[in-house]
């Protein structure tokens, strides 16, 4: 999980990337929207929030195996 303030410090923008078991079998509109309801309270005071990735832990490690095949040829 990363959390980035892209608001430069002030805390009114961030992109997040999320990986969670909870995620499984759910579409990716799904997914963003529990990502949204799990930060209701958090929503108040961010202008923004964007939601990079939000995968389940396996699409995780297969993304990171993927990246490192790829840096190493």
């Amino acid at each position: 999980q990363e959390v980035v303030d892209t608001s430069g410090g002030c805390g009114a923008s961030f992109v997040i990337e999320i990986v969670s078991e909870q995620f499984e079998g759910k579409r990716l509109l799904e997914r963003h929207r529990m990502v949204n309801a799990a930060l209701e309270e958090e929503m108040k005071q961010i202008h923004a929030l964007s939601v990079k990735k939000a995968v389940t832990p396996e699409q995780w490690k297969q993304q990171q195996e993927s990246n490192q095949s790829s840096s190493a040829a």
